[in-house]
């Protein structure tokens, strides 16, 4: 738009000052031809016309001669300078007469009005330029703000936090492409609900003839004597038994996991939240002769935060560290502040993890482990859809593993 506002400011400057200079020469054209027609010569003209009034009103001056210095004027129209002033000249040779007639102009007033007009149109143009510089302001402003609405929506949103798009906060133009949007919510939400009720609903579905299977293994087994070879494989079939049920549970628990992603955010002090928790595992701990200790730097760190999902990471952690740390040893938790994150530590006294693996794969497990494999990737979904970190190391005194929960200040503070 800018563009086309100095192309068509340009164009019409280039007009109106050839046109002013068309309408001067033909002037002046017109003037010599009318004196060719009537005066024979200089002294002639001088003694019909007050030469000196007709300069002055006109700021034109005519010459005749029989002779004409044609280097120095040149026939035709020409412009030049003389004591700072600038002229426009027409010489012409008259063959009825044998005579050169030229005429002579001060054009000093029509160049001022020129530059005045380059002016006024480089005015125009700056004007111009402010006033689409305000209506594009204006526009984008227009524009942007239902953009910017939309993009405070998707910040906050995930795929287990979807919400559809109020069409009424915003201006007719954009009502189609939320009403696309929320017809691809609809679908992921629907997409996600069955997924969830897949995994719930197969897991149930198992657990009968599994409970089944462990009963009538168990009948049996009662039927053969304490050395039968039969009571060996019978209680291998148990254990396997168990460990489905329990690779059952764990898929129970990711498909609750799934249900806790939808719950929505709450404002809640996480330091009460843990140290209730931490009442409890102290308990626990004690039942299976082990020490667990626990230190808050901060008495209150109050964000909005999903309390099932962080249970979930922070739970997993405890019940690691106090199954892998050996009787009489000792888990400590603690709690610290870094220039960028809330940082929460579980310490334990086992054995250490083995780095190069990762453990928050889902099925992978350690060989001390007697799970499915489950519970730390659980952990690291639960970290992924409430968008804190987690990680698993071991201590640099090599006496046990480290695992930590840190939450981005930029996200849980700035940003409430």
């Amino acid at each position: 738009m800018t563009a086309g506002l100095f192309v068509i400011t340009l164009i019409l400057s280039f007009y109106l000052t050839s046109t002013l200079m068309d309408n001067l020469k033909a002037e002046m054209k017109n003037h010599l031809t009318y004196t060719q027609a009537i005066f024979f010569d200089q002294e002639d003209y001088e003694n019909h016309i007050d030469t000196l009034m007709l300069k002055e009103l006109s700021n034109n001056e005519i010459t005749i001669s029989s002779n004409l210095d044609l280097k120095k004027h040149p026939l035709g129209f020409q412009i030049y300078k003389n004591d700072g002033k600038e002229y426009l000249t027409l010489s012409q040779y008259y063959e009825p007469k044998k005579l050169y007639y030229t005429i002579t102009r001060n054009i000093d007033h029509e160049k001022s009005l020129i530059s005045n007009i380059y002016k006024m149109m480089f005015g125009f143009i700056l004007i111009g330029i402010v006033l689409i510089l305000f209506y594009a302001k204006s526009l984008s402003e227009r524009l942007m703000t239902p953009m910017q609405k939309l993009t405070q929506k998707f910040a906050t949103m995930h795929e287990n936090l979807l919400h559809k798009i109020d069409t009424k906060e915003l201006p007719k133009e954009f009502i189609s492409l939320a009403d696309s949007i929320n017809l691809l919510i609809t679908k992921v939400s629907t997409s996600i609900n069955y997924r969830k009720e897949l995994y719930i609903g197969t897991a149930h579905e198992l657990k009968t003839p599994l409970a089944v299977m462990r009963l009538k293994n168990q009948i049996t087994l009662m039927k053969y004597k304490k050395h039968d070879k039969i009571r060996e494989t019978l209680n291998q079939n148990i254990e396997s038994i168990d460990t489905l049920n329990a690779m059952i549970h764990n898929l129970l628990e990711f498909g609750r996991a799934e249900g806790a992603q939808f719950e929505q955010p709450q404002r809640l002090n996480l330091i009460t939240l843990m140290m209730k928790k931490c009442e409890e595992y102290e308990l626990l701990a004690n039942s299976q002769e082990r020490n667990f200790i626990y230190h808050f730097d901060i008495p209150h760190f109050r964000i909005n935060v999903q309390p099932l999902l962080f249970m979930q990471i922070f739970q997993n952690f405890v019940q690691n560290a106090l199954k892998f740390t050996p009787k009489g040893g000792l888990v400590s938790l603690n709690t610290r502040m870094d220039l960028n994150n809330f940082i929460i530590e579980i310490k334990d006294e086992g054995e250490g993890i083995d780095e190069s693996k990762d453990l928050f794969a889902p099925f992978q497990r350690s060989l001390q482990s007697t799970g499915a494999g489950l519970g730390l990737f659980l952990a690291q979904n639960a970290a992924e859809s409430m968008g804190v970190n987690i990680s698993l190391k071991n201590r640099k005194d090599k006496q046990g593993a480290i695992a930590s929960i840190a939450f981005p200040l930029n996200r849980f503070l700035l940003k409430n």
